[in-house]
């Protein structure tokens, strides 16, 4: 408190008036200091706000996940909760199996993933064929069913591993057509797997669609995805060796921001063929692994060594001999050895990608086939269990436990490496889960109920597209379907003449010559069988009896080329002119094509089977073209639903087979597939059906067995 009788001195006064000036001086300096500090603050503020603007106009730069470095090791850079800024970078092996989603059905993918991940596996690889997903020009498709290509993503992802992708346009995979859509053979200059315009364009555009989708899903962004490296091209080196074509698709995939680490996979004889300098360059092979890793080595010295398709077993074609390798059998205790000097005993870092661990099945029409430049057409048949560590059902083999005993070894020399897709700071574990097979089951003999004749079939709208030709006979590829301009794909291509007898002259001997044709044929005059040809016949010629009013030919497209130089030959049905007598071209057809798109035909309107018990193992000709058969049964107890085996004894020949609506694939009694694969996930309590599409003979039962039979 001020006292007052300081007021009155003159001294005193002045000092505080002195101090009063003071003491506004400083305010005025400091209200100037602090008007500086805000200007320089707001300056601060609204570059700040300027940087995270153009940042979120910029795109992000990401760090590819696994590093190369030039001393043929590989590391990982891993999201943990202590380190979110991938700081730690740890040494890395690739353990990796082959799994495609696209050969199982979606309520199986998790436990396919969970049983590869217990064989002690850290990633899963897979191819993307482009036909699933763009069967019909410019309808992509990719949400539901098989094409599901996120939630199988993500569930690979919520099983802690990691995800190698294939993506080309082109996959081989022993897939109908190597994964292209049929519909590019529309352009009779179609190059596929070149720098070819409309290729390229077409590419692009499927491009647009998928690699936005692998984008969000890299493990990069975040560690939200699971996908840490892309394939440019598959085995191209076996193909071609067009460097400016594999640069396109390098540059299409940084176009649509792919940013983790790029390879190639080519044979050991293919690699300079099929790879790019700036792209990591893998190896495929079985057996001989010091000579094969040898020629990895001495063609790219020193980048990580990694085996991008070690072949477990092999496929099978229709008519041969069952294979468990690709030259000649190879057995679990084979693969032991040759695993443990990859993975044991070499004295070189080596990573693995099994191919395949779990082969599954070519449901539908999606096998496809070999046709190479020295030999015949070759269709592969519907299952590809390949001999592979998981049999087509999911159940382990002897390859599998000799896999997880090897890698549980690996493991217990280099614990370091046990490294799964989590952000967990803890060190991971490799622990052995033991686990029983599917159960399956025999549901015993099934009678046939009923048929549908070949004309009921042609008049079916659910079965079959009916189109006019004046101009034909036409491909598969050029008939307008869909009404889009995509061409048929799969199935069964029908052609009729009904003018036919306006060029016949009685008592007179004629023929039919047609000099390119895919695959086996069946020929009809006035609705009477007249001829059959193999699917390895390219050309054929029949007699015609000369009271033909109506000839009728159906073409059955076993599956196109899916590897060798001849892709670009893989047109089905006719495929050249049909001459009658040499010289008259017969133009006017009418076109029915059976690709079984819309399901199958309804339970009503059958023809009652009758066969009495004493013909029962009678084997039937189907004298007026193919049939539709219908077998119904019931499963009483929700509890007995399991998988099980479609067989189909001496009686049946050839055809394909459908249960409640749903495509299984081919069968054929040449073998060595005898039986179709039936997951318990297509069947329901209560009512259930199978439908045969027949092609030559039939019986009065079918059966379901719970073990697969395959010729030895």
């Amino acid at each position: 408190m001020y006292d007052k009788r300081n007021f009155g001195d003159k001294n005193k006064k002045k000092q505080t008036v002195t101090l009063a000036i003071r003491l506004l001086a400083m305010r005025i300096y400091h209200l100037r200091y602090r008007r500086k500090y805000l200007i320089i603050l707001m300056l601060f503020c609204a570059l700040t706000l300027f940087y995270f603007l153009i940042k979120q106009m910029l795109p992000e730069q990401y760090e590819p996940t696994l590093i190369l470095d030039h001393e043929r090791h590989l590391f990982i850079r891993l999201y943990k909760e202590n380190d979110l800024q991938r700081k730690n970078i740890r040494p890395f092996r690739i353990l990796s199996g082959s799994l495609h989603y696209f050969r199982v059905l979606p309520q199986l993918w998790s436990d396919r993933i969970q049983e590869m991940k217990r064989a002690g596996l850290n990633t899963i690889e897979t191819y993307i064929p482009w036909n699933l997903h763009e069967p019909e020009k410019g309808n992509y498709k990719f949400t539901e069913g098989l094409t599901d290509l996120t939630s199988f993503l993500k569930l690979v992802h919520q099983h802690e591993m990691f995800t190698i992708i294939r993506p080309s346009g082109y996959i081989c995979a022993e897939y109908e057509w190597g994964g292209l859509p049929s519909w590019l053979l529309q352009d009779n200059k179609m190059r596929v797997r070149t720098t070819h315009s409309d290729f390229l364009e077409a590419l692009k555009n499927y491009y647009s669609v998928l690699l936005p989708i692998l984008s969000e899903h890299q493990y990069n962004r975040h560690g939200q995805g699971s996908i840490i490296a892309f394939q440019i091209e598959n085995e191209y080196g076996s193909y071609g060796d067009d460097k400016d074509y594999l640069q396109a698709i390098h540059s299409m995939y940084t176009e649509y921001d792919l940013d983790e680490l790029f390879f190639t996979s080519d044979g050991p004889g293919d690699l300079s063929k099929g790879s790019l300098d700036n792209v990591w360059a893998t190896v495929n092979f079985q057996r001989n692994v010091k000579e094969n890793i040898e020629k990895l080595i001495q063609f790219r010295s020193y980048h990580h060594l990694m085996i991008t398709e070690y072949w477990t077993g092999w496929f099978d074609y229709w008519g041969g001999k069952h294979k468990t390798g690709a030259n000649g059998a190879y057995s679990a205790n084979e693969l032991k050895k040759d695993l443990e000097e990859i993975l044991l005993n070499s004295k070189y870092e080596i990573s693995i990608n099994f191919y395949m661990f779990f082969g599954g099945t070519n449901f539908g029409f999606t096998s496809g086939g070999h046709h190479f430049p020295s030999g015949k057409y070759s269709p592969l048949v519907t299952s590809y269990d390949y001999d592979a560590p998981l049999n087509e059902s999911g159940d382990r083999t002897e390859k599998y436990f000799v896999i997880r005993d090897v890698i549980k070894k690996f493991y217990e020399q280099y614990p370091q490496l046990i490294i799964y897709n989590h952000r967990r700071p803890i060190d991971d574990k490799f622990e052995l889960i033991e686990t029983k097979p599917s159960k399956k089951i025999s549901y015993g003999k099934i009678k046939i109920f009923g048929y549908k004749t070949f004309e009921q079939i042609l008049n079916d709208d659910i079965l079959t597209s009916k189109y006019s030709v004046n101009d034909g006979p036409l491909n598969m590829e050029q008939i307008q379907t869909h009404n889009q301009s995509c061409g048929a794909s799969q199935g069964f291509i029908v052609y009729t003449n009904n003018n036919i007898e306006d060029f016949l002259k009685s008592n007179k001997e004629h023929h039919i010559t047609i000099k390119a044709i895919a695959d086996n044929a069946f020929i009809l005059a006035n609705g009477k069988l007249i001829y059959k040809s193999l699917h390895t016949d390219n050309s054929i010629r029949f007699h015609l009896p000369s009271n033909t009013k109506n000839l009728t030919i159906i073409v059955e497209n076993m599956g196109r080329i899916n590897f060798g130089p001849t892709l670009d030959n893989s047109r089905k049905g006719i495929l050249d002119t049909v001459l009658l007598d040499g010289t008259i071209e017969l133009k006017t057809w009418i076109v029915h094509v059976l690709e079984f798109h819309k399901g199958m035909s309804s339970i009503t309107d059958w023809n009652k089977l009758t066969i009495d018990d004493k013909d029962a193992e009678k084997i039937n000709d189907l004298n007026n073209g193919p049939q539709l058969f219908y077998a119904p049964f019931h499963i009483e107890n929700e509890k007995s639903i399991e998988d099980t085996y479609l067989s189909l004894d001496s009686q049946w020949t050839k055809g394909v087979a459908f249960v409640n609506g749903f495509n299984l694939g081919r069968y054929w009694s040449i073998g060595p597939q005898r039986t179709l694969y039936i997951p318990k996930e297509l069947l329901f309590k209560g009512f259930n059906h199978i439908q045969l599409f027949e092609l030559y003979t039939y019986g009065k039962y079918i059966q379901l067995i719970d073990t697969p039979v395959i010729d030895a």
